[in-house]
């Protein structure tokens, strides 16, 4: 275990281990028994992905011992003469957001706890250190739930997981601690039914573009609140059993005019937060269209709405959308945000009811705040 030690030395000098539970959980549990197989980036355009497994011997072992995130899938992954070409689709989360996840929702060993997005099973795997009962933790994902399931035998654990999506899934009972390791666009009925009174709830919504790290505690009544912790958290969206390909903008019909949002407010993980909450489930492309870089809004239903920015000196960024208000959507909430000094993820706090009303609250529950779509 001197490896699994020396990460854990490393989380602690870094800030992000603190506590004496986790940490002995972090250096007696083998990361590596849970990602046999991991893509490596090494660049190019597309990416070019390098499979390593057990047989590239240091190369395939060090990287899992540092502070890194593992790519273990890719979306219809090719074959090409240097490795893979494909988008990643599930990893194994880097260590110190991990460790602080699990330092924030503070898992106690008497705990219920339900982790949605078991994926390679080393979370659980540091989640069962600390409880008392391996019954204690129920641990689902959509894919992967066999393999992960061995890889907690072989460690001593007779986990109890769950094959299926998280988000849709129906409980059999309520859980004091609730994580998820996957964006979540929103909180679900699913969910929400999961997280006792007294419980909290830790996850990353509102993505594709730039979640949020919320720390949810549910309320006698059903409801969920609480505030966005100071670090994003990013994940890789949720995925579901019918997953439909997303819908291209349809640019043959379009309104134009002039913005004053700059090329370098799409960079910025606050804004692009406060954008997410208002336009769910958009993604955010980068390109380049008629010779001027291009920062391109999408949202599900095929809405969208574009900013073309010249090199010219002096050019004025020129903004395009289908008619159907989404660039006016991003102008006010750049103009908000700007105009309250760009505040950051942790001034923010979300409550969500017992009907899926989502509202986005500023500084306090009681404050300003936005019932969202």
């Amino acid at each position: 275990m001197k490896l699994a030690a020396g990460l854990a030395d490393a989380l602690e000098a870094s800030g992000d281990l603190k506590t004496a539970r986790l940490r002995e959980a972090v250096s007696t549990t083998p990361r590596h028994n849970f990602v046999p197989r991991y893509f490596e980036n090494s660049g190019g355009a597309p990416t070019v992905w390098v499979e390593r497994t057990e047989a590239d011997g240091e190369a395939w072992l060090n990287p899992i011992y540092t502070n890194s995130t593992l790519v273990t899938e890719l979306d219809s992954a090719e074959r090409v003469q240097a490795g893979w070409h494909g988008i990643p689709t599930s990893s194994s989360t880097q260590p110190s957001l991990t460790v602080r996840m699990l330092e924030t929702l503070d898992i106690q060993p008497d705990d219920d706890v339900l982790d949605g997005g078991l994926g390679t099973g080393y979370q659980a795997a540091l989640i069962l250190k600390i409880l008392n009962e391996t019954h204690q933790l129920v641990a689902c994902d959509i894919s992967g739930t066999t393999e992960a399931r061995e890889r907690l035998n072989q460690q001593g654990y007779k986990a109890v997981v769950m094959p299926g999506d998280a988000t849709t899934l129906k409980f059999s009972r309520q859980f004091n601690k609730v994580i998820f390791s996957f964006g979540l666009p929103r909180i679900t009925p699913s969910i929400l039914n999961a997280v006792a009174p007294g419980g909290k709830l830790l996850a990353n919504v509102f993505g594709l573009m730039s979640g949020g790290l919320v720390l949810l505690e549910g309320k006698e009544d059903g409801t969920l609140e609480g505030r966005f912790q100071d670090d994003g958290g990013y994940f890789m969206p949720a995925r579901h059993e019918n997953d439909a390909e997303r819908p291209t903008a349809d640019l043959t019909r379009m309104s134009e005019g002039i913005t004053d949002i700059p090329i370098s407010a799409f960079d910025d993980h606050q804004f692009k937060f406060l954008l997410a909450a208002h336009l769910p489930g958009a993604s955010l492309q980068y390109g380049t269209e008629e010779g001027q870089s291009m920062r391109r809004l999408v949202l599900p239903d095929g809405r969208w709405g574009e900013a073309l920015y010249s090199d010219e000196k002096g050019a004025q960024p020129l903004f395009r959308d289908k008619g159907d208000a989404v660039w006016a959507s991003v102008e006010q909430t750049w103009t908000w945000w700007t105009g309250n000094g760009r505040p950051r993820w942790n001034q923010f706090g979300l409550t969500v009811t017992t009907d899926g009303t989502h509202r986005l609250w500023y500084l306090s529950p009681d404050g300003q705040s936005w019932t969202l779509s």
